[in-house]
C-alpha cells in the first residue's frame, strides 16, 4: 500500500492551518470595518466642525456595502464544508492505506504521532489550525 508522503501531508496541513487562522479573523476584521463606518458620525467626519449632515451622508453611502461585506464574511466562515471534505479525504486516505485491524482513530493517531512527528520535529506539534479542522471534520484529535 502506498502511503501519502510526509512532505505532501505537511504541505496540506500547513496550508489548511493557515486557512483556519485566516477564517478565524475574517469576521472580526469585517466587523471592525463596519463599526468604523457606523461610527463615522461620532468622529466629526468629514470636517472638524462636526457637520452631522455630511457625516450621515458618508455613513449612508458606505453602510450597505460594508454590512453586506460583514454578512458575506460570516457566511464564508460558516460554509466550510468543502474544506472539511478535503480534510476527510486526506485523512481517510491515510487510514485506508494503513494496514492492520486497528480502528481508524488508532491508525490516524499512529500516523500523526509517529510518522508525522518526525516531519514536525520543531516542537513535535500538529499545526493548530490543521488540528482544529480535523476536529471539525469529525476526527478525534485529543491524542495528538
Amino acid at each position: 500500500m502506498a502511503q501519502i508522503d510526509t512532505n505532501l501531508y505537511d504541505s496540506i496541513a500547513q496550508a489548511y492551518a493557515a486557512i483556519d487562522t485566516s477564517l478565524s479573523t475574517v469576521v472580526a476584521n469585517a466587523r471592525t470595518a463596519l463599526d468604523a463606518v457606523v461610527d463615522v458620525s461620532t468622529t466629526g467626519y468629514p470636517d472638524p466642525s462636526g457637520n452631522a449632515d455630511a457625516a450621515l451622508e458618508v455613513e449612508l453611502a458606505l453602510l450597505g456595502s460594508f454590512n453586506a461585506g460583514y454578512v458575506s464574511s460570516t457566511a464564508l466562515v460558516s460554509s466550510t464544508s468543502a474544506l472539511l471534505t478535503a480534510v476527510r479525504t486526506v485523512n481517510n486516505f491515510v487510514i485506508n492505506q494503513t494496514s492492520g485491524t486497528d480502528t481508524a482513530t488508532v491508525k490516524l493517531d499512529t500516523f500523526i504521532n509517529t510518522t508525522m512527528d518526525q516531519q514536525w520535529s520543531v516542537g513535535s506539534a500538529v499545526p493548530t489550525g490543521w488540528k482544529n479542522l480535523c476536529t471539525d471534520a469529525g476526527y478525534v484529535t485529543s491524542a495528538w
